[in-house]
């Protein structure tokens, strides 16, 4: 654990020397000024009751109280500065380590996102960025550490020349003190780690009351109730662990206040025989009862700014664990690269089989599969037959668990993963519209002036008249979520807007996942006429399981259980009288009557 939390501070203190140097020096003047300030009090006493025993007079005494007062100022203004730049600074680096965080997750390869353990591990890293005071704790810890060792070994010194005994009794019991505080906060760390679960379904909860996603199903079966129950159920769940931690510190505040009492008692009796048996003065009385105080806050301040850091820097360590996960996709790269723009390739899948992680069962079953350049692929098939995985193989969310998949002749595990993902474009069943600009939705860019491309491919997907007609044309948001102008758009104009999107990329290869799944037979007719049109010279594999987007396709794959059954013409599949001539026959009387 030691080793984890000195690497957490190397790899942290790299990040605030890259990104904000200046919080390093003003660092070290809040140290310094920290350090320093309860000394001048003790020192000034003990000089002013010095000058009164011994009768100084009044001319140095107005000397010593000046300098004081100066010195104070001075200290206490640096303090004052350093701490509020400290903390914002701190509050500052929160910025970088959230775009690395969001990169990471982005990179990360898609499997984790559907493994509940990684899933755990990214909530716990997100933690430290989530509740910004534990980043401002933790770098405040470190920074209490060198003011506390800085008193120590100033008291330590200055105690040593009149009374080293009174530097046993206090570092024993501020040992002691330290093992119940380090008790308590690794217990609170423990009850804590257990509560993120509960947490997350809260949060969920929440969502269910408030995203637009669930108002519908929320108002028309009256959940209202419902979500109250569940939500009543979690808070009893929570708040039983917050109980747990308000007890577990009471008790360790309890012990450390009697044991604090035992050391005060101890220290009084040592200084009055002092001066009653040894010549003690007045002011090196005060010195040492003042400075056996600060040594017991100083050595306390030590401790808790180490079992501080010691809690916070499991965070920390999820957080750096989190982002030093190697992704297993990107390790395979031969840093082959695809061109831009280039034209479409050839797939071929060679004996491959797929089964999800920590699940046995066979999805895909020797998959032997070609789809020449320039091709349109409908793969066809009932629900759970293994089309979407085989998608997702071609597409490198999942590598294969054997056999491969080539592309112009080379292992898809070859190609530079980025360069891989730029030649693929795709538009899914459960497509997403993005709170930002219509532009910004198709481009991902800002729109810096007139984009006549972007105009070219809304007119070509019957949208531009659409897109003009609002208030800040292809500007105008398209979410009410943070702008009360923005806009929503209908289900068939979002989809719409999505083939835009997927046809701005300029992509070789158009990845169609169920893009009919929600459309009437009229609207899904017309999608197609449209979709003949935009995926000219693009190899384009289209999943569906209607059978009716064959009439765009050259081949059509019929997958079963994870096994390719038939392959063909739309025209060779129906004269085989086979599983495709069957499923074809019985949506072909479904449109006839519909329509």
């Amino acid at each position: 654990m030691t080793i984890n939390i000195i690497k957490n501070l190397i790899s942290l203190y790299k990040l605030v020397f890259i990104n904000n140097k200046i919080y390093l020096f003003v660092s070290l003047w809040h140290i310094i000024s920290n350090a320093v300030a309860p000394f001048i009090t003790i020192v000034y006493f003990k000089y002013l009751l010095d000058a009164l025993q011994f009768g100084y007079g009044l001319p140095y005494i107005l000397k010593i109280t000046i300098v004081m007062i100066v010195v104070n100022l001075v200290v206490t203004n640096v303090q004052i500065y350093t701490k509020s730049s400290t903390t914002l600074y701190s509050k500052w680096l929160l910025v970088p380590l959230t775009a690395m965080f969001c990169k990471k997750s982005i990179d990360m390869d898609y499997n984790c996102t559907e493994d509940q353990s990684i899933i755990q591990e990214m909530n716990r890293a997100s933690f430290v960025l989530a509740n910004g005071d534990n980043l401002e704790k933790y770098l405040a810890a470190v920074n209490g550490i060198f003011i506390a060792i800085i008193q120590l070994v100033f008291i330590t010194y200055l105690a040593t020349l009149l009374n080293p005994l009174m530097i046993i009794i206090v570092l024993a019991v501020a040992l002691i003190n330290a093992v119940i505080s380090l008790k308590v906060q690794k217990k609170n760390y423990h009850i804590h780690r257990e509560s993120l679960p509960i947490d997350r379904k809260w949060r969920y909860i929440i969502n269910l009351a408030t995203e637009l996603r669930f108002a519908k199903e929320v108002r028309l079966f009256s959940l209202k109730n419902f979500v109250t129950r569940k939500g009543d159920e979690n808070r009893a769940e929570f708040f039983s662990y917050f109980d747990k931690t308000n007890t577990n510190e009471r008790k360790g505040l309890l012990t450390s206040t009697f044991v604090n009492i035992l050391q005060e008692i101890g220290v009084f009796v040592i200084l009055i025989y002092s001066v009653i048996f040894k010549g003690l003065t007045i002011g090196n009385f005060i010195v040492l009862m003042n400075g056996i105080r600060q040594f017991s806050v100083s050595f306390r301040d030590l401790f808790d700014h180490i079992v501080n850091l010691y809690t916070i820097s499991n965070y920390v360590n999820d957080f750096f664990v989190f982002m030093n996960r190697k992704s297993e996709l990107r390790a395979t790269s031969k840093n082959i690269f695809i061109d831009s723009g280039s034209a479409p390739g050839k797939f071929e899948f060679i004996n491959v089989s797929f089964h999800y992680p920590n699940d046995p069962r066979m999805i895909l079953k020797n998959i032997n599969l070609s789809i020449e350049p320039g091709e349109c692929l409908v793969i066809v098939g009932e629900n759970g037959a293994g089309k979407t995985t085989l998608v997702k193989l071609l597409m490198r969310l999942y590598d294969v668990t054997s056999g491969k998949i080539l592309y112009n002749g080379i292992n898809i595990q070859d190609y530079d993963y980025d360069s891989y993902m730029n030649a693929l474009a795709s538009v899914f069943q459960d497509f997403k519209i993005f709170a930002v600009s219509v532009h910004e939705n198709i481009t991902f860019k800002d729109q810096i002036e007139p984009d006549l491309y972007v105009d070219s491919l809304l007119e070509r997907n019957n949208l531009l008249e659409k897109i003009q007609s609002l208030p800040y044309r292809e500007k105008t948001v398209l979410s009410r979520k943070f702008e009360s102008d923005g806009v929503e758009l209908s289900g068939g104009q979002a989809q719409r807007l999505v083939f835009c999107r997927a046809m701005h990329k300029n992509s070789p290869v158009l990845i169609l996942d169920e893009p009919s799944a929600s459309l009437s037979p009229i609207a899904e007719n017309e999608m197609y006429i449209m979709f003949s049109k935009i995926i000219k010279d693009k190899t384009t594999i289209f999943i569906s399981h209607r059978l009716s987007s064959s009439t765009i396709s050259d081949k059509i794959c019929v997958l079963d259980d994870g096994e390719i059954v038939e392959y063909g013409t739309h025209s060779e599949l129906l004269n085989k009288n086979g599983l495709y001539h069957s499923m074809y026959e019985i949506q072909s009387r479904y449109y006839k009557e519909t329509v």
